[in-house]
């Protein structure tokens, strides 16, 4: 096996792992970990992360449960020919695309607005090149800086130059594009996960999928495709869309698929020959719900299972609840720091500037309700906002060219945008500590420790077992767990193991209900079991 770890026999599974130091690292380092024992030979496989090689810390704990209980493991392993020199590439080539991404994030903006100012059909498309031009050097494994830099600058502008030489030849376009990035998502799910516009899994975001900065690149050559092609083309693009950000093998994006369907709802609302009245946009809304509860309930009796299908199906409670835990998270991004109020705040001035241009058009109208849509719904506010910015500059100057005091005033605000994106160009340091190595047999925490940390409890609640993390306010101290049982008159166990599975069971004094998502009724048995464990005896 790789690492050095000796072969002998085991009579039950063990793991080896190196360890970080005690303290705050950034989340950027990966650290090696070894199964021995149990079967497993290879390579590390999971289907948290569907990129092999690459396994969540939060899901060793329960892996070792399972294994011990005879459950099947989350943590899987595949034959390898050479392990230890496959993770070493796999490592190399994660550390190398998260020092290009913050680059290629920049350049793809600038270009952007570049193709904005000269070309305003390619810049509609400019999303949707920068998109594709990052799965094809994904694909091809190509990760030097400066080829990185220079492909994927001559492969947008290739592509978007293609994709818009004909106005007509938009909607086929962005068809084909959705028709590969689909493809991708399903077939290859690694090509997208480590692209320099991918899931992200280097950093701490998803492991696979699409997350918010893809969908928000998607939005502006989808909304360009269906006002170019009309309403023919609006449930064929619309259907593509919604099934690439929404279905569980893709990846199951709950945020994008509301977002994209709202899109969708005000371009048939403006590109029909009839005025839009209260009526026609209240019906609308409901659309808009009705589609989104229906495509995920389609998707989880095909079998489909996500954090989507989970919190639809666990009733509307979960969703408020899963509503307001994004809204905090959101407003804690936005103010982190300066730098982030800044962008924020710039951004939504040329969004407002943009909405109050007379005449009315549908391709803005529809960007600035998705989102709108998209702030409240995801959680990285100055990302959404800044890339639909950018995206909204784009459709305002594709449906302007002939008007001229619009065309001074877009031209103005990608001035503004390009000297923001400038400004924020720089590069920030990564701690890489220096681990012991642990040979033997770890001490295991509680198991249900990583589930608590991993299902996000300690952004709404404060429990001090949990780490420095766990400091929410939106809901009750968990450190105050048995003094709640006694004044509902519930053993400890009982109590905490009811207001998981069941949160409106009995709420404390001074907090609302339909806050708490019911959707942690829907945890494997064994893993709510550890969970309570943690809750009442941490150290068990």
């Amino acid at each position: 096996m790789g690492f050095g770890i000796p072969q002998h026999p085991v009579s039950r599974p063990l793991v080896y792992v190196e360890l970080p130091p005690p303290g705050r690292h950034s989340n950027t380092h990966r650290y090696p970990v070894a199964f021995v024992g149990a079967g497993y030979r290879g390579i590390l496989t999971s289907a948290a992360t569907r990129i092999r090689g690459l396994v969540s810390v939060a899901d060793i704990a329960p892996t070792l449960v399972s294994l011990q209980k005879g459950r099947s493991p989350r943590i899987k392993s595949s034959p390898d020919a050479d392990t230890t020199d496959d993770l070493r590439w796999l490592d190399r080539r994660l550390t190398r695309v998260h020092h290009d991404r913050g680059w290629t994030y920049v350049e793809t903006i600038l270009l952007v607005l570049a193709l904005v100012a000269v070309a305003p059909a390619a810049g509609a498309l400019g999303g949707a090149g920068a998109i594709a031009a990052s799965m094809l050097l994904s694909f091809l494994g190509v990760t030097t800086f400066w080829v990185v830099i220079v492909a994927m600058l001559l492969l947008t502008v290739g592509l978007v130059f293609a994709g818009s030489a004909r106005r007509r030849l938009i909607p086929f376009s962005v068809g084909l594009f959705l028709i590969g990035y689909l493809a991708v998502l399903t077939l290859s799910s690694e090509t997208n996960s480590l692209a320099v516009f991918g899931a992200r899994p280097d950093g701490g975001a998803r492991f696979y999928g699409i997350g918010n900065q893809l969908e928000t690149l998607m939005l502006a050559p989808l909304i360009a495709a269906v006002v170019v092609g009309g309403l023919p083309w609006l449930a064929p693009l619309g259907a593509l869309a919604l099934v690439t950000v929404g279905w569980s093998k893709a990846g199951a994006d709950g945020g994008g698929l509301i977002v994209f369907a709202a899109a969708l709802a005000v371009l048939f609302l403006r590109l029909r020959p009839v005025p839009v009245s209260w009526r026609s946009a209240v019906l609308a809304g409901a659309g808009v719900v009705a589609l989104v509860l229906a495509l995920v309930g389609i998707d989880a009796a095909l079998g489909g299972s996500s954090h989507v299908t989970q919190a639809v199906g666990s009733g509307p409670g979960s969703l408020l609840g899963d509503l307001g835990h994004r809204l905090h998270l959101s407003w804690l991004v936005a103010t982190r720091s300066a730098v982030n109020v800044g962008f924020f705040l710039v951004s939504l001035a040329i969004l407002v500037w943009i909405g109050t241009r007379r005449p009315r058009r549908a391709a803005i109208d529809a960007m600035l309700v998705a989102l709108a849509v998209s702030l409240l719904v995801n959680d990285t506010p100055v990302e959404v906002i800044s890339l639909g910015a950018l995206g909204c500059l784009a459709l305002l100057r594709f449906e302007s060219v002939n008007s001229r005091p619009m065309r001074r005033g877009a031209l103005t605000a990608v001035g503004v945008l390009a000297a923001l994106a400038l400004a924020g160009c720089g590069s920030q340091g990564v701690v890489s500590p220096a681990p012991k190595t642990v040979v033997g047999t770890v001490k295991q925490e509680a198991p249900g420790k990583a589930i608590f940390i991993n299902q996000g409890c300690g952004a709404c609640h404060t429990y001090t077992p949990a780490g420095p993390e766990a400091k929410g306010n939106i809901g009750p101290d968990l450190d105050k767990l048995a003094t709640y049982a006694k004044q509902a008159k519930q053993p400890l166990e009982t109590f905490v193991h009811d207001s998981i599975v069941d949160p409106n069971k009995y709420v404390q004094k001074g907090f609302p209900k339909n806050v708490m998502p019911k959707s942690y009724k829907t945890l494997p048995a064994g893993d709510l079991k550890d969970l309570v464990d943690f809750l009442t005896k941490p150290q068990g």
